[in-house]
């Protein structure tokens, strides 16, 4: 009892902790930093080997940049460590590096499952190592797979008695696969939300690029523009491309590594089209308004497709889910009270309406992915 009593409280005390030792912290961001942007490296080309679209040369000027990024980086972390004494860090990292540490030494076994994380989190923008994002899935699922097995095998003696326990094992074990499988699919979640939420704002950032270069800017202030223009994950991807940019890339390589982040049809076609523009020396401006013009009659054109499917599901939806569970109702009824009987027990009739609840749910995730985009 002792030693557990001790147990709990170091972990109050390493949980409770508000602040650590800066250059300790430092050293520790610093390699970490160095990790990610490795691995950034490496997951920008692998997108380039599958697509094709890269030179050997292009591979050897991203790596310039990487390592000039890295010693920005670190010049910046000691001029912060100069400047403060202490660096607070938050909560949410600190209780991940703890469950991350924790969990570490398994991650060689559970990588073959996250095969290609890496080039998911470059395109999702999480900066975090690939080991240390395994690590951390495996310890929440882990944790939560326990809470749910204790929860569960409270619950299901109390009403089954031992034989309770059969049931609970499995469900904590579906638990800790459940949780593994988010984790795995979080970052592509992320790539297809940051890639739509690209596409909504594209159409209008092209007519602000369009109109400053109109008014005689140049391409580079025009991205800058939209960078600042609060476009959101469009403005942050462009903020990128500036970054890039400033430490030594070509504008076209800069926004050829954004279209491999994005991966919309809609932005490969503007990059192809500005990059032939930049070349043969054309008007950019007239260019982008096409564009913006061409991108917006092709969404207009797939709101209209969507609406007349959503008819179509708008009259299954009303039947299915509304017409027929009341007609149902009012049958059974109706022949309970000419019978004088219960034509169908109350149990089969929860089961027929969770199905039918069942069945709007479905509908509901169709006309969702039906949803256009951009």
């Amino acid at each position: 009892m002792a030693r557990v009593v001790s147990k709990i409280l170091d972990f109050v005390d390493r949980l409770g902790a508000k602040t650590i030792d800066s250059a300790e912290l430092l050293q520790r961001r610093l390699r970490e930093i160095a990790i990610v942007r490795k691995e950034q490296e490496e997951a920008a080309k692998m997108l380039d080997e599958k697509r094709k679209i890269l030179e050997e040369e292009r591979f050897e000027r991203i790596k310039r940049l990487i390592e000039v990024e890295e010693s920005i980086l670190r010049e910046e972390a000691e001029e912060e460590e100069i400047e403060r004494e202490e660096l607070k860090v938050p909560f949410s990292e600190r209780f991940m590096s703890m469950i991350s540490d924790v969990f570490s030494r398994y991650t060689t076994k559970a990588s073959g499952f996250f095969s290609g994380l890496q080039e998911d989190l470059y395109r999702a923008h999480i900066d975090i190592p690939v080991k240390k994002y395994i690590a951390f899935a495996l310890g929440i699922s882990t944790i939560l797979a326990v809470v749910v097995g204790i929860v569960g095998t409270l619950i299901f003696v109390k009403f089954l008695g031992i034989f309770g326990i059969t049931i609970a094992i499995p469900i904590a074990f579906l638990t800790f696969i459940f949780s593994l499988f988010f984790a795995r699919m979080y970052p592509k979640n992320k790539v297809k939300a940051r890639r739509d939420a690209f596409a909504r704002e594209l159409p209008f950032a092209l007519r602000h690029m369009a109109t400053k270069l109109a008014g005689g800017s140049g391409l580079f202030e025009a991205i800058n523009s939209v960078a600042r223009g609060g476009y959101g994950v469009l403005s942050e991807e462009f903020r990128r491309v500036l970054l890039e940019v400033e430490r030594g890339s070509t504008i076209e390589d800069a926004l050829e590594r954004m279209d491999m982040r994005i991966g919309s049809p809609a932005l490969r076609k503007v990059i192809r089209h500005i990059i032939s523009t930049i070349k043969t020396g054309g008007n950019i401006a007239n260019t982008l308004k096409m564009l913006a013009e061409e991108i917006s009659t092709e969404v207009r054109m797939k709101i209209k497709d969507f609406i007349q499917v959503l008819n179509t599901f708008t009259m299954m939806y009303m039947f299915l889910v509304v017409v027929a569970p009341v007609m149902l109702t009012v049958l059974v009824i109706a022949l309970g009270i000419s019978q004088k009987a219960v034509i169908i027990s109350p149990t089969l009739m929860w089961i027929i309406y969770l199905a039918i609840f069942a069945v709007s749910l479905y509908f509901t995730i169709v006309i969702k992915k039906f949803e256009p985009k951009a």
